[in-house]
């Protein structure tokens, strides 16, 4: 009985192991890649208040960090941090992802999306990698644009194309 209870968690462990993995790899978990663009978004604002892109550098991947010192990433965020855009309401807003995929065999992480906030919307595009037990930064692109705004449906051209039951031919 010991050697085939022992089978079976060996059997279903090795289930884990190649369903775990593969499933991860294609599906970003909503509330990690929230917490993951909330998390760098913070960093990001924290340094166009101060000026000071050290810690977003120091907190990303070596390759970023090698690409860029403090001072390029200071010229790099140089327009919204002169638009004076305040990031702190994507802590509370919840953001629209329109893409969060793992790629390059489970090492890259690309979140795109926006925060629709207002005055205006913060717009991000952060490409991440996985850093032993850590998702770093490696790539990021934020930005405002003015909120969307959805064109409410004309309810005469929904009444034209759904004919009314009472008047339908038989």
């Amino acid at each position: 009985m010991k050697g085939a209870s022992q089978r079976i968690v060996a059997a279903l462990f090795a289930v884990v192991l190649m369903t775990g993995p593969a499933a991860a790899q294609e599906q970003v978990e909503r509330s990690f890649a929230v917490a993951l663009i909330r998390d760098i978004m913070t960093a990001v604002n924290h340094g166009n208040w101060t000026g000071n892109y050290t810690v977003l550098r120091d907190y990303a991947a070596p390759e970023f960090s090698a690409a860029n010192d403090p001072t390029r990433l200071a010229g790099l965020f140089t327009p919204v941090r002169e638009a004076g855009l305040d990031m702190l309401p994507v802590l509370v807003t919840e953001p629209e992802i329109l893409q969060a995929k793992i790629a390059a065999g489970g090492q890259q992480m690309r979140l795109t999306g926006y925060f629709p906030t207002r005055p205006q919307h913060f717009s991000f595009d952060m490409v991440l990698v996985n850093e032993g037990r850590r998702w770093v930064l490696l790539d990021i692109s934020v930005g405002a644009f003015d909120p969307i705004s959805v064109p409410a449906p004309d309810p005469s051209a929904e009444a034209q194309t759904d004919p009314d039951p009472e008047t339908e031919a038989e």
